[in-house]
């Protein structure tokens, strides 16, 4: 479905290193904002809300544009609390860096595995140490008959760890529609893998509350002539696999 590869997680008994920052050049995410120091969270919040007016989609914008905006905006956040108090700062973040830590295990010890993001407009600012704590958990291929609702309702418990989830590749596993149910939450999914699993028609009321999934794989599964065609009317723009061969997707 992608390609896949494990997360470079670091070697936990390193010291963390000390962020540096180059005399009178603004990050990139700050020009973006058009903001220049000092910077403060609500400078940011205010340069973001403006910007967002002509930016997002709605507006006329292209969703390329809105989606660098919003990143540049998070970014600028973490920079700004960052300096503010870095103390603070760490240990807010390395709550959720430690639980992310935690849904890797759980899937690389059922053979599955992830896709990490990398985020490097932090790096030059905080290091890498400290970037690497804001780095994106966006793909979890988790395929096999021991993957079933009560695993992937442990590995969701947390879901403010998988807001960045893109890609979710669950084919082949015991995953049933009342499993499915629990990933009401997760609207940024793109591409869903459900190929060979017991889901049926039910599966697809959330399925339909994903507005940004591309593509969906259902074949194999038991979701009928029927609900495909009532997910074709309500998602026209969705692609939908149904053979029973393994498809590559492009991110």
């Amino acid at each position: 479905m992608w390609r896949s590869q494990r997360p470079k997680c670091g070697d936990h008994g390193n010291t963390m290193t000390g962020f540096k920052v180059e005399p009178f050049q603004r990050p990139e995410f700050m020009v973006r904002l058009g903001l220049r120091p000092p910077y403060s969270p609500s400078d940011i919040k205010q340069a973001y809300r403006q910007k967002a007016k002509t930016a997002h989609p709605d507006a006329g914008g292209s969703a390329a544009e809105y989606t660098a905006l919003h990143d540049a905006y998070e970014q600028a956040l973490d920079f700004a609390k960052f300096h503010a108090g870095r103390s603070r700062w760490i240990g807010e973040e390395m709550e959720l860096y430690i639980a992310r830590l935690a849904i890797v295990t759980a899937v690389e010890s059922r053979n599955g595995y992830v896709t990490m993001q990398r985020i490097e407009g932090l790096r030059p600012w905080v290091g890498e140490d400290f970037g690497q704590i804001k780095d994106k958990l966006i793909a979890i291929q988790w395929r096999g008959k021991d993957v079933d609702d009560e695993s992937l309702a442990s590995l969701i418990e947390n879901q403010q760890v998988l807001s960045d989830l893109q890609h979710l590749d669950l084919a082949h596993s015991n995953v049933t529609s009342d499993g499915l149910l629990q990933l009401h939450g997760m609207t940024g999914l793109t591409a869903l893998d459900l190929h060979d699993t017991p889901i049926d028609n039910r599966g697809l009321e959330v399925i339909k509350q994903f507005d940004r999934l591309e593509w969906l794989h259902i074949g194999g599964t038991k979701i009928n002539w029927r609900g495909r065609m009532k997910l074709k009317l309500a998602r026209p723009q969705l692609h939908v696999a149904t053979g029973t061969s393994k498809h590559k997707h492009r991110r």
